[in-house]
C-alpha cells in the first residue's frame, strides 16, 4: 500500500550448495525426477508430486522419481505408491542432495506457499530443469517459463495432469530439455553469493551527498 517504493529493493538469498566448477554435460545426466524437502503435507505438498508422477510412470518406465528428504507424511507417500502400483519411487531419506541434483534431470515442486525455495536454486544450479507450480511470487523471478524451466500457473488451482504434460514435454525431447538445462545453469548464477555479495555491499556503502 505504500504510494513511494523508491527506497524498496530486493535482495534474493544466495545458493548455499555452490557448484562454481559445474559444466553441464547430457551424457552425466539421468532419466530421473526428483523432490526435495520435507514430506509433510500442509506447505510442500508432496502428494502432489506423485499425483503427477502417477500420470507419467506408465508413459516413461525407464524414467525414476527421488524424494530426497524426510517428514511425518512419508509413511502415507508410500502408501500412495503401493495403491497406484509405482515401481519407481525411490525415498531417499535426509541426504546431502548434491549428488542427486547431479544427475537428475527434472525437479518437481508442489508446494502451496514458498518464500525462495534455495532447493529449487541448488537444483538449477547442477543442470536440473524445474517445473514449479506458481503458488508463489519467487518463482516468476526464478523461471523464465518454457526457458530455464517450466511454471503451472496457479490460477484454478493445483492441476497433476498440467504439470505431468508439463513434464512429458520435456522428459520425450531431450534435445530440448538438454537446451533448457543449459539455460537454467545460466539463470542460477544470479544467485551465487559472488552476485548476491555486492549487491549488499551496495546497499551499505556510504554515497557522497
Amino acid at each position: 500500500g505504500l504510494k513511494d517504493t523508491g527506497k524498496l529493493l530486493t535482495i534474493p538469498n544466495p545458493i548455499t550448495v555452490e557448484n562454481p566448477e559445474f559444466r553441464y554435460d547430457p551424457a552425466l545426466k539421468k532419466k530421473e525426477v526428483l523432490f526435495v524437502g520435507r514430506l509433510e503435507p500442509n506447505q510442500k505438498r508432496v502428494s502432489r508430486v506423485l499425483e503427477t508422477w502417477a500420470l507419467l510412470e506408465p508413459r516413461f518406465p525407464d524414467w525414476t522419481l527421488r524424494l530426497v528428504g524426510d517428514g511425518p507424511e512419508k509413511r502415507s507417500l508410500q502408501e500412495f505408491c503401493t495403491e497406484h502400483r509405482l515401481k519407481h519411487v525411490s525415498f531417499e531419506g535426509f541426504q546431502n542432495p548434491a549428488p542427486y541434483y547431479e544427475q537428475a534431470s527434472l525437479l518437481l515442486l508442489a508446494s502451496e506457499y514458498e518464500g525462495l525455495p534455495l532447493a529449487m536454486v541448488e537444483a538449477m544450479s547442477f543442470g536440473v530443469s524445474p517445473i514449479v507450480y506458481g503458488s508463489f511470487s519467487a518463482a516468476y523471478d526464478l523461471v523464465d517459463h518454457g526457458k530455464d524451466g517450466c511454471i503451472l500457473p496457479a490460477a484454478g488451482g493445483f492441476q497433476a495432469r498440467r504439470m505431468a504434460e508439463m513434464a512429458a514435454g520435456l522428459m520425450q525431447e531431450p534435445a530440448a530439455l538438454h537446451a533448457m538445462a543449459r539455460k537454467t545453469v545460466a539463470k542460477s548464477r544470479k544467485f551465487t553469493r559472488e552476485h548476491i555479495i555486492p549487491q549488499w555491499e551496495e546497499v551499505f556503502r556510504p554515497h557522497a551527498s
